[in-house]
C-alpha cells in the first residue's frame, strides 16, 4: 500500500512537471542543422538495463561510418559503457559513465557531472528511449546540456521538448528504430549489428582462471530471466537434450545468481550441469565469448551475445519477437514458443541448421 501511494505521488509529480516544462519549451523555432556543421555529438541513455545499452551499438556504428571525423560522445550506464570502451575501441571518442546509484548517494557528484556535460556545447544530442514512449528525464537532461539541436523519438509530448522529434515504429527491430534518428540526417545510413570483440587470449586465460572447461563444440544455454521470459522446465530439458544430440554440442547450462529460483525448479540431472554465474558484466561478456552457440529466452543477455558475434537461438515466451529477436536465416534464429509439437519440431530444425552452418564456417 505504501509503495502504491508513493508511486501515485511520483506519477502526479511528473505530470505537473511535464505541464510546466511543456509551457516553457513549446513554440520555439527549431534551429537548422546542416550535416557539414556537425562536429560534436552526444548519444545518451539513462536506463540501467544492459540490453537497451547494447542495442545502441548499430546507431553508434552508423554515426561513426557516416561521419568518421565527428567527435562522438556517449553517456550510458557505466558497466555497459565499459564493455563498449574495452571491446569496441575507436567507436566512441569520449564516455560519460552514468553511475545512477552513486549519483543518488552523492548529488554533488551528479551536479558536477551535469555541469561538465553542459560545457561541451554539443552540435547534436540524441536522446535514446523507447520509440513508443516518452522519457521526461531524458528530455530534461538533453535540454539542460543546451545543444544546438536536441533529437529524440516523436511520441505524445516529445515534440514540445525536442528540436527534431522523429517518428519510428515498434514493427521493426529496436536497434533499427534507433537508426531512424540518424536517418533523419543521413537517410542512406544502413543497419548493421553492433560489434563487440573479446580477444581470444583473454577468453583462454579467463576460462583457465575460472576453472571452466571450454570444449571445441560448446553451447551455452542461459536460463536467467524474469516474468514471462522464464522458459518452462520441460522446454529447458528439451533444449539441453536436443542441442547435445542434434547439434553435437557440449552444452553448458548457466544462470545468474539472482535466478536461483529457476535453478531449484530444474530436474536433478540438469542442476548438476548448471553453473550459477555471479560475476561482473565485463566478465560475463568474456564468458559468453567462449561459446560457439548461445541459447536463451532472456533478451538482455541475447543482445549481448549477438553483439559479441555468437550464433544464437532465442526462444520467445512473450510477444516482442519483432523488436528484440534476431533472424538472418543462417546464424541467428528467433522462435515464438507456445508449447506445441510444431514449435518443438521447429527448434530441432533450427538447431540442425545452426550446427551445420557454424561448423561448416570453420
Amino acid at each position: 500500500m505504501k509503495f502504491k501511494v508513493l508511486k501515485e505521488i511520483e506519477l502526479n509529480g511528473k505530470k505537473i512537471l511535464n505541464l510546466i516544462f511543456r509551457f516553457l519549451f513549446r513554440g520555439k523555432e527549431p534551429p537548422r542543422l546542416e550535416k557539414e556543421h556537425i562536429r560534436k555529438i552526444l548519444v545518451f541513455r539513462l536506463d540501467r538495463r544492459v540490453g537497451n545499452g547494447i542495442l545502441l551499438l548499430p546507431l553508434l556504428s552508423a554515426i561513426r561510418n557516416s561521419c568518421p571525423q565527428v567527435q562522438l560522445h556517449l553517456a550510458l550506464h557505466h558497466p555497459v559503457a565499459k564493455l563498449i570502451r574495452k571491446f569496441s575501441p575507436g567507436l566512441v571518442d569520449q564516455f560519460w559513465d552514468y553511475h545512477q546509484a552513486a549519483f543518488f548517494r552523492n548529488p554533488v557528484r551528479f551536479v558536477q557531472w551535469l555541469v561538465r556535460l553542459r560545457k561541451e556545447r554539443y552540435d547534436l544530442i540524441i536522446s535514446s528511449h523507447n520509440p513508443n514512449n516518452f522519457s521526461l528525464s531524458q528530455a530534461l537532461l538533453g535540454r539542460w546540456a543546451k545543444p544546438k539541436v536536441l533529437m529524440g523519438f516523436r511520441w505524445k509530448d516529445s515534440p514540445d521538448y525536442y528540436d527534431l522529434a522523429i517518428p519510428s515504429s515498434t514493427e521493426k527491430h529496436y536497434s533499427d528504430a534507433h537508426l531512424d534518428l540518424w536517418r533523419a540526417i543521413y537517410p542512406e545510413a544502413e543497419f548493421r549489428r553492433g560489434e563487440l570483440r573479446v580477444p581470444e587470449e583473454l577468453i583462454e586465460s579467463s576460462f583457465s582462471k575460472w576453472g571452466i572447461k571450454r570444449p571445441q563444440r560448446s553451447a551455452l544455454l542461459w536460463l536467467g530471466s524474469t516474468g514471462d521470459k522464464v522458459l518452462p522446465g520441460d522446454l529447458i530439458s528439451f533444449l539441453y537434450e536436443q542441442t547435445n544430440r542434434l547439434g553435437g554440442f557440449d552444452v553448458q547450462i548457466a544462470l545468474g545468481a539472482a535466478d536461483r529460483e529457476i535453478y531449484r525448479g530444474l530436474p536433478a540431472h540438469l542442476q548438476q550441469q548448471t553453473l550459477i554465474w555471479n560475476r561482473t558484466l565485463y566478465e560475463t561478456a568474456v564468458f559468453f565469448s567462449g561459446f560457439r552457440l548461445f541459447i536463451s529466452g532472456d533478451t538482455g543477455p541475447m543482445h549481448l551475445a549477438v553483439a559479441l558475434g555468437i550464433p544464437s537461438l532465442s526462444i520467445f515466451n512473450h510477444d516482442n519477437i519483432i523488436q528484440y529477436g534476431y533472424n538472418d536465416g543462417k546464424f541467428h534464429f528467433a522462435l515464438q514458443y507456445s508449447g506445441t509439437s510444431e514449435d518443438l519440431s521447429l527448434i530441432q530444425e533450427k538447431l540442425e541448421t545452426l550446427s551445420r552452418n557454424i561448423f561448416h564456417a570453420t
